[in-house]
């Protein structure tokens, strides 16, 4: 059975392929830096950290997270939990940020990445019922096709998780690194 996007509350809208490479490389960094092991970004925690960046306060509200992967892509290696099928996609859970569905979206071979990543972006802009969408995106591979969808008509407020600045638009900028770092339980103090 195919699954569908679902326009709620909050969307988080996430380049799964990308994230998975970005959190081996703070794995591959890190453990070096703080001269400890580190496990898998702890998904949970780390989507609660993106909504408490955009001012997302404690309460019962509705979360839509859609994995967008390369098609035969099984699952993430380097998040967990990790497996579309078992538990990224027509899945839920509940904590204090309200409850978030799951849902996983392979890319077919005849779009890019950029392109899904930009009519899926265009998609939730339409929905009256969004009120922000988060996007974690490759910038650096399709950054400028994403930020000119982001700059269209929306009555939600879309930010942009990103490690570098991008050009100014319509849309609000977040620093994905600090997120990340958290969800992979690196500790301030260790940094010093």
């Amino acid at each position: 059975m195919e699954q569908k996007m679902q326009w709620s509350e909050n969307v988080i809208l996430i380049d799964a392929d990308f994230l998975d490479s970005l959190v081996q490389d703070f794995i591959i960094n890190f453990e070096r830096m703080i001269n400890r092991p580190l496990g898998k970004l702890d998904l949970c925690h780390w989507l609660d950290c993106l909504l408490l960046d955009v001012g997302l306060k404690e309460g019962e509200h509705d979360n839509f997270v859609a994995f967008l992967h390369k098609k035969g892509n099984k699952g993430l290696k380097f998040v967990n939990p990790g497996d579309y099928k078992e538990f990224l996609s027509g899945k839920a859970f509940k904590d204090r940020l309200g409850e978030f569905s799951l849902g996983s979206f392979p890319i077919e071979d005849i779009v890019s990445r950029g392109e899904f990543m930009s009519d899926a972006l265009k998609a939730a802009m339409e929905s009256d019922k969004t009120q922000h969408i988060l996007v974690i995106a490759d910038t650096n591979a399709y950054g400028s096709r994403i930020c000119n969808a982001a700059n269209g008509e929306t009555k939600a407020e879309v930010t942009f998780f990103s490690m570098e600045h991008l050009s100014p638009g319509k849309y609000k900028q977040q620093i994905l690194g600090y997120s990340v770092m958290s969800g992979l339980g690196i500790r301030a103090d260790e940094l010093k």
